[in-house]
């Protein structure tokens, strides 16, 4: 089999096991893309190959070293190439899991109903598409196994097991979909008794994660490596970046930015968040100036679109997810130690916030500027201003 047609039947495999469209690409396809344009596309795939090219790439074996001692870059290089070797072995993808085609198994009537009415209610709601999808498909998994006509505490006790190897915040939000969805069963009626006491308490203060950040100097090293890097929309994907940067704007009302939203006239750029349906209005910098109007002059596609931001074959982009990844993947090419960090577009957000916030300016001002609906929300960058925290430590008493 040449390394074409190895490349393409291993995604194929990826797309059966429900593997999403950018979880492929980040982790799998972009690394093989890489193999296919440095060697002949008819070539029979073979393991000296692989050890060739990575060699010429990264300047040695990855496959021969320990997967615990290489960065994270290099780590994500070995794993798609081990992936793509067990492929060529075995005619499937070493950890591939069967768990999410779990959405696709029909309910009985009954249960497909009741979660029919419930995803009507909470519709009503004002629930993001994205919400509204996370519900259904959480409430969906639970129902596959433990139907209404059959609820009981052990089942509920059962399930709440089933959770232990998941991270806290996603067993927290769990929960409290499943909590909704079975009082409004039982107010409905489609139950006859309130479950709501068996659930555990999930109280948390609000806004006490610590937010990842980055310095000045690391958001400038980022955006220089998307400005100079290789990829086909780079004029796009720096653009992006900068208004991320410098407004902290969210992925997804820059994905439905629009050409009117800019006007160059009065150098303003505006943005109606979807978040908190406030609108923003902030002064176009010299340097977002230039940038957006390199992309919309010299690559962005000709269309009908009134979106600022298309893909290279003119389409909209459908999803906030493309711009996160790509912040994502620019974060771990560019070199930078994200050293456990989060790296997608909001992290450019939050380190928009601290480094005001290091700089002298005030709550509200942070607050204003990333249109926050409240001040309490903007308060968690406190907590990543190291300086300022300085200055409330307390001598150490002497022990007597």
């Amino acid at each position: 089999m040449n390394i074409t047609e190895l490349t393409n039947s291993a995604c194929r495999c990826l797309k059966d096991q429900y593997f999403t469209d950018s979880t492929i690409y980040v982790n799998y396809r972009r690394h093989w893309n890489g193999f296919l344009k440095s060697t002949d596309a008819n070539t029979e795939f073979g393991f000296k190959i692989v050890s060739d090219y990575l060699i010429r790439r990264c300047g040695r074996d990855l496959l021969l070293e320990e997967p615990s001692t290489l960065s994270l870059k290099e780590y994500r290089i070995h794993h798609a190439f081990q992936s793509l070797i067990y492929f060529y072995n075995f005619q499937s993808m070493p950890g591939t899991s069967m768990s999410s085609t779990i959405v696709r198994i029909k309910l009985s009537e009954f249960d497909n109903q009741c979660l029919t009415n419930y995803t009507n209610y909470v519709k009503d709601l004002d629930y993001s598409q994205g919400t509204l999808k996370y519900c259904y498909n959480t409430i969906h998994n639970f129902l596959v196994f433990y139907p209404l006509t059959d609820i009981c505490d052990s089942q509920l006790l059962d399930y709440f097991k089933s959770l232990s190897s998941l991270s806290k915040q996603t067993v927290r939000s769990k929960l409290k979909v499943l909590k909704r969805f079975l009082y409004y069963c039982h107010k409905r009626g489609f139950i006859g008794l309130d479950y709501s006491p068996l659930f555990p308490s999930n109280k948390l203060r609000s806004h006490t994660e610590i937010p990842s950040v980055y310095t000045p100097e690391e958001i400038f090293q980022l955006l220089e490596y998307i400005r100079n890097s290789g990829y086909t929309n780079k004029r796009r994907n720096y653009a992006i970046a900068v208004l991320i940067a410098v407004y902290g704007f969210r992925a997804g009302d820059i994905k439905e930015m629009k050409l009117s939203d800019i006007d160059w006239q009065n150098e303003t750029i505006r943005v109606d968040q979807s978040k908190t349906k406030q609108r923003l209005v902030h002064k176009l910098t010299c340097h977002t100036g230039n940038a957006l109007a390199e992309y919309v002059l010299k690559e962005r596609p000709e269309g009908t679109s009134e979106k600022v931001f298309l893909k290279g074959d003119g389409f909209e982009i459908k999803s906030s997810v493309t711009i996160s990844t790509m912040i994502f993947i620019a974060f771990i090419d560019s070199g930078i130690n994200i050293n456990g960090r989060k790296h997608g577009s909001h992290s450019l957000r939050h380190s928009l916030a601290s480094n005001m916030l290091s700089n002298g300016a005030g709550i509200l001002e942070i607050s204003k500027t990333l249109g926050h609906a409240s001040v309490d929300t903007t308060r968690i960058y406190s907590k990543v201003n190291i300086t300022r925290l300085r200055l409330c430590e307390l001598e150490v008493p002497r022990h007597e």
